[in-house]
């Protein structure tokens, strides 16, 4: 049995998943293995793959149609036999010492849980081999890595990559079907559910920012599905304890502004819009007063008290 299954959903980014899959093969840590979910691709990228698969017995290629990468992942948790298991998406790639480093500073500290930091990449970028240093880790609890998660501006983030969770965790615990913003519907409860989490700030993982890639694209009826989680996190989180209250009061006012700002004032986003704007009356004196919100929450918070004409122009105008 491997010591670590990492689940690799792919749609459609050929151009980048022989650097994702090489990324893998460079590691220093060999005792792993690589999940392949084609999701329905209809480039050349399952071809690509399917030659990983065929050379190096750790690489295993799933076909299935098209549902998303929440439902790849699914299909990934469904069948890992690791203690451990980590998310890469295949337009990403990881540090040679990605897996080591995790799989150290978690079994260093007997945590469930170990995380890194990001390096936001390029399409044009090219994993190069290079090894990061190591930075010293440190150690929290499940509530404080939570509410760090939903501050969104620290280690850890609620995003599913450049983490590595035992796989008990994820017993009964699978993504929402068919979603986007899934990392943020279900990271924090995972979070949670540790132990103890472990962060480092190595940048092990790189993430490739690209028009191509889903929140990249315009906001569209399928994206305020955002408000719905924030809403739900918030509930969930609410009666949990006073510090997870806050943060998830920070996260849904932060959830409302980027709806204000990301969609068109019209018939087909009013209902949302409502909805943002009722949040952002409710919440905003205290989240103001709140110190560990990002200093963009704040600035929003201040425009909001402005006449809504002037607040809803200034807010496109100047935190976009």
């Amino acid at each position: 049995m491997p010591a670590v299954s990492v689940i690799i959903p792919m749609y459609n980014t050929e151009a980048f998943i022989k650097d994702c899959l090489n990324s893998l093969i460079a590691q220093t840590f060999s005792d792993f293995e690589a999940i392949i979910i084609d999701d329905g691709s209809t480039d050349g990228g399952a071809r690509i793959a399917a030659g990983y698969a065929s050379s190096d017995s750790r690489f295993k290629l799933i076909g299935q149609p098209n549902k998303g990468p929440s439902e790849a992942r699914n299909t990934g948790l469904k069948i890992m036999r690791g203690e451990y298991v980590t998310f890469i998406d295949s337009d990403d790639c990881v540090a040679p010492n990605f897996l080591e480093t995790l799989f150290f500073i978690a079994q260093l500290h007997q945590a469930d849980i170990a995380c890194c930091s990001i390096k936001n990449i390029d399409e044009a970028y090219k994993c190069d081999g290079t090894t990061p240093n190591t930075s010293i880790s440190a150690s929290l609890t499940p509530e404080e890595a939570a509410r760090i998660s939903l501050y969104q501006d620290s280690l850890p983030d609620y995003s599913a990559w450049n983490k590595l969770y035992k796989a008990d965790l994820w017993k009964g615990k699978f993504f929402p079907a068919g979603q986007i913003f899934e990392d943020l519907a279900l990271i924090p409860e995972i979070l949670l559910g540790a132990n103890k989490v472990v962060t480092t700030k190595s940048n092990l993982y790189f993430y490739r920012k690209r028009p191509g890639s889903c929140l990249a694209t315009p906001f569209d009826e399928s994206k305020i599905v955002l408000l719905d989680v924030a809403e739900n996190v918030f509930e969930a989180m609410k009666p949990r304890s006073k510090k997870l209250y806050k943060a998830a009061r920070s996260m849904l006012v932060s959830a409302s502004f980027s709806i204000l700002m990301r969609t068109e004032d019209s018939d087909k986003f009013a209902d949302c819009r409502k909805r943002a704007m009722a949040h952002i009356r409710k919440y905003r004196l205290g989240t103001f007063f709140d110190l560990k919100i990002r200093l963009r929450s704040r600035m929003a918070i201040l425009l909001s008290y402005l006449p809504r004409p002037l607040f809803l122009k200034l807010l496109k105008k100047g935190l976009s």
